[in-house]
């Protein structure tokens, strides 16, 4: 097979190592790249993707980027587009699929819903929704314990049978296990575990939900159905895979059907950086790629260009310390490979590994901070945020001798994941009101048996102790609001209802001090908005909307005694800023995992005498109904892990690394530790000469869209402030059951026209797809319309499709993404309905209200809208737009529905500057209000009372 790089690649990108010019040139096939540390790999996956683009192989829409992370997917688009503009490339990359397999997955299953069990509006559960999920629906899925009190004849209480279910029902999914089989086993286990499954299943079908496995399994189901994998086949042409050696069984099986039937798969990895196990990820899927293909070419990238010499020769020597031979298999448990310097660089003689012994935590933890003063202090690095402390887990068990140690010489230390989101002050105040409020003290907690409850116990009183040491009390005005909020709690009679959801109170809370001018500190803010966020998941997973005199007592141990209870016990984490995720001034401290993919100047490593153990429990149950033998030997893998797991908090250094304990380190850190110097009895002199320039961290480009931001920020500078960038949760969401009833149907009707369907077969399905958006609607929590509006959103669908037969065959796209790339960020929107005929373009977008007055002020902005989205199509399809259309669905005849607007290219940029100038105040975070909402925006907003308090507004007179 021929190697060709296009020409401008061979201008602008000379020093290419030899490695990397094969792995960019080699496009055509099956491809495993092996990328070590600092290899460049990213380089080379944008640098590939051009090449492909620029030789006419494909076009954007036609390949696909997977990465691990969303901030690796934004960031490999954003180099791209960097890389395009270098190399000439003027194509529309905005039609690049680059996301994480998740993600991916779910912009599929969004176009093709139709032809699976998912509604509209599905939800997709994380970590902790499933596991409310599966407490909601514990006795339909679980049932009662047995005679012994055992939850499957294996768990004693509730919460410990949900974590388990987890962790097997995940792995059931992901290694597509049948169920059918379990249930079939003579284990009494096995078979309980099979019929949980299976009632598990059924109940996120009810209940219109996808765990994140499902989200994979659903995908692959789709691609055994013929038809929709061809479509997709035609749309992956090139498949492009980074981190693939944590990829898991189903997630490997979606990427060869992806690929096929051109297998035009490269796949991106390092098996030395496999950590994921724990979360189903398998390295087999890297070491067993080539026997999928015959023949698999590989490339290896082995320079690191951005470690010391002396720190790659001591992994290097770390890894060799291990036997990696698999004696059953041609396949070894480790790719066998040697890590070179970039032999470019200089590299001074100077310490760059050693160690720091400590005869106790407390000594460890200040020959650690000593070390971090001398190196700030000889002007060795410029900003501590240069450092990084890894650890195995920073729980504030494990980290807080170290945050204790740095903060006593006066060095701030950042560790959001230490899970101490509830020490925060304002979440203590808050979750003291809300005992205040709902009544949990003295006899109205109910019985406190168990370790977590009497924990959580004691954690409130030490709340509602803040609370009074804040000077909460008597006379204060939000003690005085709380008095009267008890009240009226306490004086509801049966019955009887406050229409108040507890977010309600909790926006009330924060118009009032202390919280008031907490507001003003961003970190405690996003902490409270936080807070507003697990209300909302309780309203929704516990069903309490409202307060009512049959439902104050359960809701509040509901709250206090499950809810809290269970995120107390598990901990969560703080906020971390996207955009700036290592705060100047900081130490770092975070978990190995959290390093990976990161670099640091300095990079301290603890946990070297940690039991780290790898679970083999599920496996070990589950393996016999696996598509695959099993791999590396149990007895083996805790090794093995432990090896991959250092590795990768050795390698991020990249110019001193530093390995700490009290204890001796595990033996198989020998080939490493032994013979290091140790602080402070290092070459002191060598160290301070070394000056380790600060990097400048390019942040990644935001995306604005025109609905979700642009109009939030032009209704209220602060309910964008609050709601988008502070993410507090609405206590109420927005009415929007009809629009999106109304809006769902006709999408489905333009799906079908697009696969070829009969209008006449359309029709008669609308009445099932009506009522199928109906229930995943209610599913999803949204507040049902009344039957006579239910009627009206049918009429306006049926009144649309009857009167529209006749262009339904010029339906070209439907829900069509489009983002445009400015200078500062990137503008995204969505089209409707996309028409075509003759050569022709026209847009239209839906409203499913009654036609506007011709002066109503939201015009003016639809067309903006609509101009920029005609701009994008125009560059997209090479054709101009004709026409420009809003179709009001709320009335009865299409004339009257049809509202027109000329595409006028001149206009465009006259759109774009507006545009521009409104996600300047964003980015410069411009949140003042200079003009007073409309009276009808501030009456419905949860921060009224605090607008009100702050004297921005006055709802008395508006």
């Amino acid at each position: 097979m021929s190697l060709e790089l296009h020409p401008a690649i061979e201008q602008h990108y000379p020093f290419l190592n030899e490695a990397q010019r094969e792995a960019v040139a080699r496009t055509d096939g099956p491809l495993l790249i092996i990328a070590g540390p600092g290899s460049g790999k990213t380089l080379v996956l944008v640098v590939r993707t051009l090449n492909i683009l620029l030789q006419g192989k494909a076009e954007p829409k036609e390949i696909v980027l997977c990465t691990f992370t969303e901030k690796a997917a934004f960031e490999l688009r954003d180099r791209v587009a960097q890389a395009a503009r270098t190399l000439g490339y003027t194509g529309d990359l905005s039609q690049l699929q680059v996301g994480t397999i998740h993600g991916i997955c779910n912009n599929y299953l969004t176009r093709f819903r139709h032809h699976t069990w998912l509604g509209t509006g599905y939800e997709v559960l994380d970590e902790l929704t499933q596991a409310l999920f599966l407490f909601e629906n514990f006795d339909e899925i679980v049932g009662e314990p047995d005679a012994e009190g055992k939850y499957l004849g294996k768990w004693s209480t509730r919460w410990t049978t949900i974590k388990g279910l987890t962790e097997f029902f995940n792995k059931m999914t992901e290694e597509l296990v049948d169920p059918g089989a379990l249930v079939a086993s003579d284990d009494s286990f096995l078979l309980q575990l099979g019929l949980a499954y299976q009632r598990y299943e059924e109940n996120l079908r009810a209940r219109n939900r996808l765990d994140f496995a499902h989200q994979q399994k659903v995908f692959y189901d789709l691609l055994t159905q013929q038809d929709i994998a061809t479509q997709v086949h035609a749309e992956a042409r090139y498949v492009l895979v980074d981190e693939y050696q944590d990829t898991n069984y189903i997630q490997e099986q979606l990427l060869l059907r992806l690929a096929a039937p051109q297998d035009n798969l490269c796949v991106v990895g390092d098996d030395d950086q496999s950590l994921y196990r724990f979360r189903g990820a398998t390295v087999r899927n890297i070491l067993e790629f080539g026997k999928h293909f015959n023949p698999c070419p590989q490339v290896r990238l082995t320079v690191n260009y951005r470690s010391h010499e002396r720190i790659i020769a001591g992994y290097n020597r770390f890894m060799a310390g291990c036997d990696w031979s698999n004696p059953n298999s041609p396949f070894d448990f480790r790719y066998t490979k040697t890590i070179e310097p970039n032999q470019n660089d200089e590299h001074p003689d100077y310490p760059a590994v050693f160690a720091i012994w400590g005869v106790d935590r407390t000594d460890e933890a200040n020959r650690v901070a000593d070390l971090v003063a001398f190196l700030k202090e000889k002007q060795m690095i410029e900003d501590y945020n240069q450092v990084a402390l890894l650890l195995h887990s920073v729980r504030t068990d494990h980290s807080g001798p170290y945050v204790q140690a740095l903060e006593q010489h006066s060095i701030p230390a950042f560790a959001p994941r230490a899970r101490a989101y509830f020490e925060n002050e304002e979440v203590r105040l808050m979750a003291g009101c809300f005992a205040v409020l709902l009544g949990w003290y003295g006899d109205n907690r109910g019985n406190l048996s168990g370790y977590a409850l009497r924990e959580l116990a004691d954690y409130v009183d030490g709340c509602l102790t803040t609370l009074a040491r804040a000077g909460v009390v008597a006379d204060h005005p939000l003690a005085q609001v709380l008095q009267r909020r008890v009240a009226e709690i306490e004086a509801l009679r049966e019955g009887q209802t406050l229409n108040r959801h507890l977010a309600d109170y909790l926006y009330e809370f924060i118009a009032h001090e202390p919280f008031a001018a907490m507001m003003g500190n961003e970190n405690r803010a996003r902490n409270l908005a936080i807070f507003s966020q697990l209300l909302a998941v309780f309203q929704h997973y516990y069903r309490y909307s409202v307060i009512t005199y049959a439902n104050r007592g359960f809701l509040r141990l509901r709250f206090f005694n499950s809810f809290l209870r269970f995120l107390y016990l598990g901990g969560i984490n703080e906020y971390e800023d996207p955009d700036r995720p290592f705060p100047s001034g900081h130490v770092q401290v975070m978990t190995i995992h959290q390093s990976k993919g990161l670099e640091f100047p300095v990079v301290i490593v603890g946990s070297l005498a940690t039991n780290i153990s790898s679970g083999k429990q599920v496996d070990r149950l589950l393996g016999p109904f696996y598509h695959r033998e099993p791999f590396e030997p149990e007895k083996r893998i805790t090794e093995f892990d432990r090896m991959r797991l250092h590795y990768v908090s050795f390698s991020r250094a990249e110019k001193l690394l530093m390995l700490t304990t009290t204890d001796t380190p595990k033996p198989h850190f020998n080939p490493l530790w032994q013979g290091l110097p140790q602080w402070p009895y290092v070459q002191q002199d060598l160290l301070a000469a070394q000056h380790f320039e600060l990097k400048e961290r390019v942040p990644l480009k935001k995306s604005f869209s025109f609905t979700n931001h642009l109009k939030v920020y032009e209704t209220c500078p602060r309910q964008y402030q609050f709601f988008r960038e502070y993410e507090f949760a609405p206590s109420r969401s927005a009415e929007i059951f009809f629009g999106a009833l109304v809006h769902q149907t006709i999408e489905d009707i333009h799906r079908w026209v697009l696969e070829g369907q009969s209008l006449p077969l359309i029709k008669m399905a609308i009445p099932g797809m009506f009522e199928a958006n109906f229930r995943s609607l209610v599913n999803a929590g949204y507040r049902p319309i009344s039957q006579p509006q239910r009627d009206v959103a049918f009429q306006q669908v049926m009144n649309y499709f009857n009167q529209n037969q006749d262009r339904m065959p010029q339906v070209i796209e439907t829900e069509v993404d489009v983002s445009l790339e400015k200078e500062q960020y990137i503008l995204t929107g969505r089209v409707d309905l996309l028409l075509g005929e003759d050569n022709k373009l026209e847009l239209l977008d839906f409203k499913s209200q009654p036609r506007p007055q011709e002066d109503d002020r939201r015009l003016t902005h639809y067309h903006q809208q609509l101009l920029i989205y005609a701009h994008i199509l125009e560059q997209r399809y090479g054709k101009r737009p004709e026409r420009l259309a809003l179709y009001w669905t709320g009335e009865a005849q299409r004339e009257e529905a049809l509202m027109f607007f000329p595409y006028e290219p001149e206009k465009v940029a006259q759109a774009g500057a507006y545009f521009d100038s409104v996600v300047a105040q964003i980015l410069a975070r411009d949140f003042a209000v200079q003009e007073v909402p409309e009276v009808k925006v501030c009456g419905e907003c949860d921060f009224r009372v605090y607008c009100q308090r702050q004297g921005t507004i006055s709802l008395q007179t508006r």
